[in-house]
């Protein structure tokens, strides 16, 4: 019965820290910037990387949530406001000098309050999109997923 007992835990505790692990956002994923470059706009491959590595964040996963926010880099906001990130004010989107500026803004507002203490994407979800949690982290993954093709 122990032996049983000790399998279920070790098998079941193993599925749950592979699960938790896909959906980590606090893991700087080893990316080749060039390859990300290939299917973001020119010259950002390196800036998602970099904002990555700074703040302790999947690039990957900023990248994704660049391309959901902003239509694949299309909105009004990212192509007026240089606001790539889908990033509000209390008087509508929030505008930075450059792309650039709102990656790392994003980045290192990751690892601030709201977002402190939330680990996985779905908990970042409940933030970042509060009226459609579910469905922001299911276009999320479906990006994640064309990036990394």
């Amino acid at each position: 019965m122990k032996n049983w007992v000790i399998i279920f835990v070790l098998a079941f505790g193993l599925q749950l820290s592979l699960y938790a692990g896909e959906e980590s956002i606090r893991a700087f994923r080893a990316i080749d910037p060039i390859q990300l470059e290939k299917k973001v706009p020119t010259g950002y491959g390196h800036v998602f990387v970099q904002a990555g590595r700074r703040y302790s964040i999947d690039p990957l996963l900023l990248a994704a949530i660049s391309a959901h926010e902003s239509g694949a880099w299309k909105s009004r906001a990212a192509r007026n406001k240089n606001n790539w990130m889908g990033l509000m004010t209390r008087r509508g989107a929030k505008s930075f000098g450059t792309p650039e500026e709102s990656i790392f803004y994003a980045a290192e507002l990751l690892n601030r309050k709201p977002f402190k203490g939330r680990n996985t994407l779905g908990e970042i979800a409940r933030v970042y999109c509060a009226k459609s949690p579910a469905r922001w982290k299911a276009s999320v993954i479906q990006w994640e997923d064309e990036l990394m093709d």
